[in-house]
């Protein structure tokens, strides 16, 4: 079939579905998950992809997804099928990704596992040691799993109920070394109007539905009520975990390397939008380094700063600077440069904040 474009009427307003290899798609959920997936550099020029596929609607459009962009991105796709052994229907589920796969040309690896005694975690466990074995038959370099909106709302859920901290509330990370997950940013609803659109057939799991296990009651019970109070809980939770990891929590030594030198400056705040974080490094002081302190206009060298601020000298190579590629932007605990300042204008704060500090 050839690639098309069409216009759609959609509630008064006109938007664009496009036509790729007869599946339907609205752009504009498209381009959101192609952005995710550049926003996160998920997927470089001959990369080689496992996706991880359970034959559910999550891993069923993902696979869908990757194979349309495969040729783009110009990457190679594999695939691994996990039979858990816990249901009679799990040999059916098997025998569908076999076929799926078949279909649309994707070299498939179909592994049984059967645990003594089940549990959420061992099962998980398992399953990502299987999936780095299959990636290295294939010589596969990235792991792709079909984690959603809803997954990321139970994870942080779950962690909340437990008792966390910030890590916690950071939910499922896009990118853990090998590990991608290009559609994080899209919500189980919208994957399920996409398959019945294109009638993509897919397996269903009932354990998924039982609510004796605890990401189950929060996924059954939890989630429906919050999305009754509104309907974008799932996508509000998200974009916290979004914020939060693109915190910066700086670790110090430990308090008695700082004798009785208190710190001052446990916490500082930047403009996001005026800081590249993935440009932030930690190091120790040079001698000859210099910063614009804050509410200065010229630099100043740290070893004044230090001298100002009555710094013992045995304790100041134990001090981090925080820097912004070359630029100084924190001396931790003692002074935050000039940069990034938050202004009436700033939308997303960056903070920083010392752990162990006296």
């Amino acid at each position: 079939m050839s690639k098309k474009s069409v216009l759609l009427f959609s509630a008064g307003q006109i938007f664009f579905c496009c036509n790729f290899s007869g599946f339907v798609y609205n752009l504009t959920m498209f381009q959101k998950i192609k952005r995710f997936i550049d926003k996160y550099k998920m997927l470089r020029k001959n990369d080689r992809v496992l996706i991880a596929l359970s034959g559910g609607a999550d891993s069923v459009f993902l696979t869908v997804i990757l194979n349309e962009v495969k040729n783009l991105c110009k990457i190679k796709l594999f695939a691994c099928h996990i039979n858990h052994q816990l249901r009679k229907a799990s040999g059916k589920d098997a025998e569908f990704v076999r076929v799926f796969c078949k279909k649309l040309d994707i070299p498939v690896e179909i592994k049984k596992i059967k645990l003594k005694k089940f549990s959420e975690e061992k099962a998980r466990d398992l399953r990502y040691k299987i999936f780095y074995e299959v990636a290295k038959k294939f010589g596969c370099n990235k792991i792709a799993t079909g984690h959603t909106l809803n997954d990321n709302a139970e994870t942080v859920l779950m962690w909340l109920a437990r008792g966390c901290g910030i890590k916690g509330l950071k939910g499922i990370p896009p990118v853990r070394r090998k590990i991608i997950r290009p559609i994080l940013c899209v919500s189980k609803k919208e994957i399920i109007s996409y398959l019945k659109r294109n009638k993509i057939k897919h397996c269903t799991d009932s354990t998924n539905f039982s609510t004796k296990f605890t990401r189950n009651k929060i996924r059954v019970k939890i989630i429906p009520q919050l999305e009754k109070i509104n309907p974008k809980a799932v996508q509000h939770i998200f974009e916290l975990s979004e914020k939060l990891r693109n915190r910066k929590i700086i670790d110090i030594p430990a308090k008695k390397c700082y004798n009785n030198f208190r710190l001052k400056e446990k916490t500082v705040f930047f403009d996001a939008a005026k800081i590249d974080i993935k440009k932030i490094k930690i190091r120790k002081w040079r001698f000859g380094d210099k910063m614009v302190p804050f509410g200065m206009d010229n630099p100043k060298k740290l070893q004044d700063v230090f001298t100002d601020d009555k710094i013992p000298k045995d304790i100041r190579k134990k001090i981090p600077v925080i820097c912004e590629g070359n630029k100084i932007i924190w001396v931790a605990g003692v002074k935050r440069s000039n940069a990034a300042k938050i202004t009436g204008e700033t939308k997303d704060v960056l903070k920083m904040e010392l752990k162990n500090g006296k």
